[in-house]
């Protein structure tokens, strides 16, 4: 499998697991938790999370999976508290040392071990 495929493969996983995210913390801000589509749609994507993430550990395996697509999970939600839910005075400067670190990880753990 080339590495545009596996990329592709640890995108789709990340946007499922955002999608994720993000509708539960809609969810969560209801009062009619239990009664809402909110729920219904975090019933039936919460699964969808952790099959993509399955796929993608069955090319990388668990440490580079987990590494790249929590790291990845982490920015890209920090990015849509950030934009769509309009969060920009709850991040400090250090939050966003962090945010840049975190993407610095990535990009490092994508080069593979000389052997």
């Amino acid at each position: 499998m080339s590495k545009l495929q596996i990329w592709l493969y640890t995108i789709g996983a990340v946007v499922v697991a955002v999608l994720a995210n993000s509708i539960s913390a809609v969810w969560a801000s209801k009062e009619d938790k239990f009664t809402s589509v909110w729920f219904l749609l975090m019933i039936i994507i919460s699964p969808l999370v952790f099959m993509t993430f399955g796929l993608v550990t069955s090319k990388l395996g668990l440490s580079i999976t987990s590494a790249t697509i929590d790291s990845l999970l982490t920015v890209t939600t920090i990015l849509v508290g950030l934009f769509v839910f309009h969060e920009w005075n709850n991040v400090s400067s250090y939050q966003y040392i962090g945010i840049f670190l975190t993407i610095l990880g990535i990009v490092l753990m994508q080069f593979n071990k000389v052997s």
